[in-house]
């Protein structure tokens, strides 16, 4: 079964969107890429970008965005790469979250 992707145009409509499947707990996190990778990244840092963040396109994977935060501990600036699927509902995939260098 394919997971449909919703893409956004408007940024801000795509923020506001995902304010609200945050507040929801409509988030799922693919923790086994990131903890691997990248142990130091936090659950609260990567929803903090989610809420927080500047938004943009992916310019590789249409549907996919990017979110940057510096809301994080110690401070660093944080890249936190999601989706948006209808899968049982509409929400928040995050594909990975780093720390930029």
């Amino acid at each position: 079964m394919r997971k449909a992707i919703e893409f956004y145009e408007d940024l801000e409509r795509l923020k506001e969107e995902v304010r609200w499947l945050v507040q929801q707990g409509r988030v799922k996190i693919l923790w086994c890429h990131i903890k691997s990778l990248h142990p130091q990244v936090t659950k609260t840092e990567i929803l903090n970008g989610l809420v927080y963040g500047l938004y943009k396109h992916d310019r590789e994977h249409r549907g996919r965005y990017i979110a940057w935060s510096r809301l994080t501990h110690p401070p660093r600036l944080l890249r936190v790469v999601f989706e948006i699927r209808h899968t049982n509902g509409k929400s928040v995939i995050v594909v990975t979250a780093f720390e930029e260098e």
